[in-house]
């Protein structure tokens, strides 16, 4: 026998080396209960509360298994009593026991049964650090990460890591079925110009390094000039950049390309595998909605950049909520009328309830939400607020029809309105008022909803293909300051122009809009695509011309000679399949559905990693460390 290696006194047999299977699961029982009732079964887990000692010769604990379902534990027997109350939260046991009825204590509690121990077997104790951590059980994010280990035992995290796995499955096998090809491609790339900094791999020759990739974009660009027709990968990238909740520096994403293929096919594939996964795995379908504005079942919506960004102020619009942003500038002149010449605003209708002490949200007036300008945001506390609200903007703009004005907004006590300007082709993203808007469906979770469905889809298209370089904000007035000199890809340099706009290319790039979509759901970007550029001498005008990129050759060369191959036309996409994950499972982060996630310093704290490396390591790599 071995004693185990903590001062616990349980003393581990050969039982726990050659240890008893079990034969059922909980679940498996509570779905026809009434069959078990006196039968022996065998069952496997851990302890999930710490057990209960009501007399001497009887104890009862929580078992939870491999599947995250829960029973009572139960003995009458003065051993099997002893060894349960020594037993600690968190310890590996496998049980033996007759199913035995336990009164329900009304009617809607069902059937409840408890297994009463025959035989109890300690495969493996746990020590104190797991009962100082049942506390925390409840609130399951408070976990210190290093213990990640014990929080994905929990039920939620079970389940979080078995829907993904699930998702995984649809998507490949939909995929299949349509004839798509699953490829491989390298994490071994070379350092290119794609927007976030890279993760860079040292060699041991000198001065050369591997780049990890952000995307397989031009792997899979490749593929298609290989003759590939369908393919699709379920692939890791990487990005070096501040993370957050939604952001890892390693990430999955299910990435397609179609050869001979248009936005429309893509679009279809996509959208078809993403409602059969809502479908299977989550709990309710995905809908869109119409022109009107009307929940609708069918193909999501295809809405436009302009659109999207003069009614709702972002290109990720939560369409769930019915308020939108109005243009006023039939009845006013915004005083920067140059740059920012559209005056809108935005009005949450019976906002506030109607008192002397009105309680307002405090993140639509502070300022350190707001990006670049915070919105003039005026409650309307009283009936003097109803007819002189619009001074309060004067210093953003002149109103000519006020009457006209008035009758149009309709304010009443209660209501808050928020005004600003913007260009009339926006950069901002989102504009202040789009900010606004998303603070309120923050604040207000329940208000101006368009109806009950979670979930509500759209395409957004007509992309600008080129945007200038945000330089600065202007003190002044915290307006953002563009150098229209110096341009760059709204989407990467690879996204094929809108046919109509070819023109623009060689005339004014900032006209051009690109062949770009991304997928919304409910205000979030669950991924993005284009048709691609496939004709060499276009892609090489825009790397030279446009984008002004030294030496393409160089960073490129490999993609241009294959596009000058006979490469066909050809589209793509990339879900953000962690994102996917999360919203399935209704969570806001997408750490709960990664098994081991970084935190946001960048680090793994249950295997410390990064780690250092000596200079003995470094020195084969031609790389020292700074003194």
């Amino acid at each position: 026998m071995l004693r185990c290696a903590t001062n616990r006194k349980h003393i581990l047999t050969i039982d726990s080396v050659d240890f008893p299977k079990h034969t059922h699961t909980i679940q498996s029982i509570s779905n026809d209960v009434e069959r078990y009732w006196g039968k022996e079964v065998t069952l496997s887990g851990w302890i999930d509360k710490k057990p209960k000692k009501i007399s001497k010769n009887i104890a009862f604990a929580t078992l939870r298994d491999f599947e995250g379902n829960f029973t009572q534990i139960v003995t009458t027997d003065p051993e099997f009593a002893s060894k349960l109350r020594s037993s600690q939260v968190e310890d590996c046991v496998s049980i033996k026991g007759i199913i035995e009825n336990r009164p329900s204590r009304n009617e809607t509690d069902g059937i409840r049964w408890d297994l009463k121990i025959q035989d109890y077997t300690l495969l493996n104790s746990s020590d104190i650090l797991a009962s100082q951590l049942e506390s925390l059980k409840s609130s399951p994010n408070s976990f210190p990460q290093q213990h990640r280990y014990l929080q994905l035992r929990l039920p939620f995290f079970q389940n979080a890591l078995k829907s993904r796995a699930k998702a995984s499955q649809i998507i490949r096998d939909n995929l299949n079925s349509l004839s798509f090809t699953e490829v491989e491609t390298p994490l071994l790339f070379k350092s290119t110009p794609e927007g976030a900094r890279e993760f860079l791999v040292p060699t041991r020759k000198e001065s050369s390094f591997y780049a990890l990739p952000q995307s397989p974009q031009q792997y899979k660009q490749l593929l298609m000039a290989s003759g590939v027709k369908n393919y699709f990968q379920i692939a890791k990238c990487f990005r070096d950049e501040d993370l957050r909740a939604d952001r890892q520096p390693e990430f999955t994403q299910v990435d397609l390309e179609m050869s001979f293929a248009n936005a429309q096919d893509v679009q279809k594939i996509v959208e078809s595998s993403v409602k059969k996964v809502w479908k299977e795995v989550g709990t309710e379908e995905i809908v869109t909605i119409n022109k009107k504005g009307d929940i609708v079942n069918g193909d999501f919506i295809h809405l436009s950049y302009n659109e999207v960004l003069s009614r709702y102020g972002i290109d990720k619009p939560d369409l769930r909520s019915t308020v939108e942003i109005q243009d006023l500038s039939d009845f006013a002149k915004a005083i920067e009328d140059d740059k920012f010449p559209v005056f809108e605003v935005c009005v949450l209708k019976n906002a506030f309830e109607q008192n002397s002490k009105p309680k307002l949200p405090k993140s639509l007036f502070d300022s350190n939400e707001y990006r670049n300008r915070k919105p003039i945001i005026v409650p309307i506390k009283a009936e003097s607020d109803i007819n002189d609200w619009y001074t309060k903007m004067s210093s953003i703009a002149n109103i000519h029809d006020l009457e006209g004005l008035q009758q149009k907004l309709n304010l009443q006590v209660g209501d808050i309105i928020a005004g600003s300007t913007r260009s009339r082709l926006t950069y901002e993203n989102p504009t202040p008022l789009g900010r606004f808007r998303q603070l309120s469906i923050s604040e207000f979770p329940d208000k101006w909803k368009r109806s009950n469905n979670k979930f509500i889809g759209a395409w957004i298209e007509e992309f600008p293909l080129f945007n200038p370089s945000e330089e600065s904000t202007s003190v002044k007035t915290q307006y953002p300051i563009y150098d229209y000199e110096k341009l760059e890809s709204t989407h990467h340099p690879f996204t094929m122009v809108n046919p109509e706009d070819y023109e623009f290319l060689e005339t004014d790039p900032l006209k051009a809009k690109g062949e770009h979509y991304d997928l919304v759901l409910n205000g979030v970007e669950l991924g993005g695509g284009s048709r691609r550029v496939h004709d060499v001498e276009i892609q090489r005008y825009i790397f030279t011309e446009i984008l002004k990129i030294s030496k393409p050759d160089e960073l490129f060369g490999h993609l241009l000679k294959a596009l000058s191959l006979g490469c066909p036309p050809h589209a793509g996409f990339a879900i953000g399949f962690d994102r996917l994950c999360a919203m399935l499972i209704e969570s806001p982060s997408i750490r709960d559905v990664i098994a081991f996630p970084k935190t946001q310093n960048g680090v793994d704290p249950v295997v410390e990693s990064p780690s250092d490396v000596s200079n003995e390591v470094l020195e084969q790599y031609h790389i020292s460390k700074l003194k």
